[in-house]
């Protein structure tokens, strides 16, 4: 048994990096045990493996989600049986949305040991439901030959699914009876790599000459959502030049610096800024949905014709506007419409840079208590290629008005489902790349994650924190149930009792805490060499009316 046991795992591993899977995060267990020794034995004999350890599978799951957003490879998890495998579970519902090729190798106890009282033992088949692109089940220690082929093919197969536009997790639960030990230091197999070809564009549409004829009209514009799959920015960019269209950038769209970037949206729509003369003819929509919770229903209710490119998102519009969806690679619908004549009037591309221009000089002016919207403009002075990760909430928000960066440099953030959980891990997953990487994020995401500031030492990678604490939920403050005052605080509010000094401590960080915008720009233009927490301290209520006050000074300027 040991000796097919050996066997069939090495097929396993070795078809999934001939996938192009490169990072493996171990949560070890008991169950877990020959696949984390091979795993280990296959790291030590080859340069394009890489293995991470993370004892909290919460944590692991986010970390790997972290990785395969930055790189857009697959990442696989490797969990013990029982509910070590049910950790994984939110990661898989942002990674489902968000369109990441997570991979989970979910070790099991064997059938006979199923429902009938044995330890560590619950129902991980398709445990992940509709939250995984495909299931299966392996026999690792059956001794058939053509168990071994089966491995071979499906097991590579299946990595070709999660990377097969629109991308997602998959789960591949692997029952295992003891005795679990693997036979190590001997030789390894050669496996005959599948050609999947994934990503591909799709054949068959004519809509290139009618798209094209609309970006010619008077006020043509382009909305880029988060990007996902890893656009070509240059070619985006020379798209914009090409029909002169100004490009409502979401900050996760990556497209952010560049002169036909928009930001702001949200701010504009709230002061009602934007007259009928900024109104497009059409608009040019890419990505995800955006971080702005006010331009899809502004598009929507000015009627505005919208055209929807993409394999990821085909039919993913909540404003339910959409008129035209091409499903097609957007890398080489991008090349197609550079191929098409273009225009050379640049009047509506001028009045949107006109707008946006004066609305960063009234953010750059006005005069606060609050420093919580002022911390994007601290933040662009980022070196370029530098990694930012960005948590949910109010950082998000804030970020998506009013942050432009002076270099280029990329953005991610776990928009899919908009929760909060893991980011810190999902942080230091793009922390792996190697480049200086920074996170911004409220102390109540922090709070959430502190788990996963101990991947600072497991995973020997430093990174930049920045944490905004406004001792609670910051973003509940803009709601309704502020209204609420006599139940708001403990409800909503949930003001924290934790000092980030400590939690620096704790950790062996180390810790700045800053009320100077200048002193965190100067900071953070030097990478971290360890895990380094930047605390900026704000009052939640004056941020409310320091925001209001924005957006009245924004309305008089620019009405």
């Amino acid at each position: 048994m040991t000796d097919s046991l050996t066997r069939n795992i090495k097929h396993l591993l070795t078809s999934l990096v001939l996938q192009g899977v490169h990072d493996f995060v171990v949560s070890p267990g008991s169950r877990t045990t020959p696949i984390a020794l091979l795993l280990a034995e296959m790291q030590q004999l080859r340069d394009d493996v890489r293995v991470t350890v993370d004892v909290d599978e919460r944590s692991a799951a986010f970390f790997a989600l972290g990785i395969a957003k930055t790189s857009h490879q697959p990442v696989v998890l490797l969990a013990t049986s029982g509910t070590a495998t049910g950790n994984y579970l939110p990661a898989f519902m942002e990674a489902s949305i968000s369109h990441v090729p997570l991979i989970a190798l979910t070790t099991d106890r064997p059938t006979e040991l199923q429902q009938i009282g044995a330890p560590q033992t619950v129902q991980q088949e398709n445990l992940y439901g509709h939250h995984t692109k495909a299931y299966a089940a392996i026999e690792m220690q059956d001794d058939h030959e053509d168990v071994t082929a089966y491995i071979d093919y499906h097991v590579q197969e299946l990595v070709g699914m999660a990377l097969t536009h629109p991308m997602g997790p998959i789960q591949i639960n692997l029952p295992l009876r003891k005795p679990l030990m693997p036979k190590l230091a001997e030789s390894w197999p050669t496996v005959t790599p599948q050609r999947i070809l994934v990503g591909q564009r799709q054949a068959g549409w004519q809509n290139t000459q009618a798209i094209a004829a609309l970006l010619r009209k008077p006020k043509a514009m382009m909305l880029l959502g988060p990007d996902e799959i890893g656009w070509d920015i240059e070619k985006l960019e020379q798209l914009a030049a090409h029909y002169q269209l100004p490009v409502l950038a979401d900050v996760l769209s990556n497209f952010r610096p560049s002169e036909y970037a928009i930001n702001g949206i949200d701010s504009l729509l709230a002061a009602d800024v934007i007259d009928d003369s900024l109104v497009p003819d059409v608009v040019l929509r890419f990505g995800g949905t955006p971080v702005s919770a006010k331009v899809v229903a502004w598009l929507r209710d000015q009627e505005i014709p919208v055209i929807q490119i993409g394999q990821e998102h085909a039919g993913h519009d909540h404003g339910r506007h959409t008129h035209t969806t091409v499903i097609a690679d957007p890398n080489a619908v991008v090349s197609d419409l550079l191929a098409e004549p273009g225009v050379k009037n640049a009047a509506f591309l001028t009045q949107w840079q006109e707008l946006t221009s004066k609305l960063m000089a009234v953010v750059a002016a006005e005069k606060t208590d609050s420093i919580e919207y002022q911390v994007p403009a601290a933040l662009a002075t980022l070196p370029e290629n530098a990694k930012l990760f960005i948590a949910n909430s109010m950082p998000i928000r804030d970020m998506d008005n009013y942050f432009v960066p002076e270099q280029q440099i990329q953005i991610a953030a776990n928009r899919g489902a908009n929760g909060i959980d893991g980011t810190v891990s999902s942080a230091f997953g793009m922390a792996m790349s190697g480049k200086p990487t920074t996170l911004l994020t409220g102390d109540l995401t922090l709070f959430h994650d502190m788990n996963g500031l101990m991947l600072s030492h497991q995973a020997h990678v430093p990174m930049t924190i920045v944490v905004i604490n406004n001792q609670g939920g910051g973003i509940f403050s803009f709601l309704p149930q502020a209204e609420a005052a006599a139940y708001f605080e403990p409800m909503f509010g949930t003001p924290l009792p934790i000092v980030i000094e400590r939690i620096a401590r704790l950790y062996d960080a180390e810790y700045k805490l800053v009320d100077q915008l200048e002193t965190l720009s100067e900071l953070i233009r030097k990478p971290a060499t360890r895990l380094r927490i930047i605390e900026v301290q704000s009052d939640r209520q004056k941020n409310v009316t320091a925001h209001h006050d924005l957006t009245s000074a924004i309305k008089e300027a620019l009405s």
